[in-house]
């Protein structure tokens, strides 16, 4: 269990680097899934464990910060209202994408680590 944890670690700290890289952002939970899967080597088992467990440590800081945002601006009269519905959707479809991306690479990068030679 302690690799899965720290495979899901390195995958979303993984992830949050490659999310600010222009080119890769799009396939970012992907690359950070392959690399939390491949340093957890459990099979399909530890890989779904550790994109679930990238995915739970993800969701959190987001929103975290969707909730400051919305606290914050609340009560701006127009404006308040329009961030608070918005970042709370926008932070529902990133914990999403990344969600389903990053457990089909960390599937795929544990399937990968339980082929390689010894």
């Amino acid at each position: 269990m302690g690799r899965t944890i720290t495979g899901a670690l390195i995958g979303m700290v993984c992830t949050l680097i490659f999310y600010f890289i222009p080119a890769v952002n799009a396939i970012a939970p992907l690359l950070g899934g392959l690399l939390a899967g491949y340093y957890a080597d459990g099979g399909f088992e530890g890989g779904l464990k550790s994109g679930v467990l990238m995915t739970i440590f993800m969701i959190i800081p987001g929103f975290l910060l969707g909730g400051v945002l919305g606290a914050v601006l609340r009560e701006a009269p127009v404006l308040g209202g329009f961030v608070v519905a918005s970042a709370f959707v926008i932070t529902i479809i990133i914990v999403a994408h990344t969600a389903i991306t990053g457990i089909i690479g960390s599937v795929i990068g544990a399937l990968l680590a339980s082929r390689k030679a010894v």
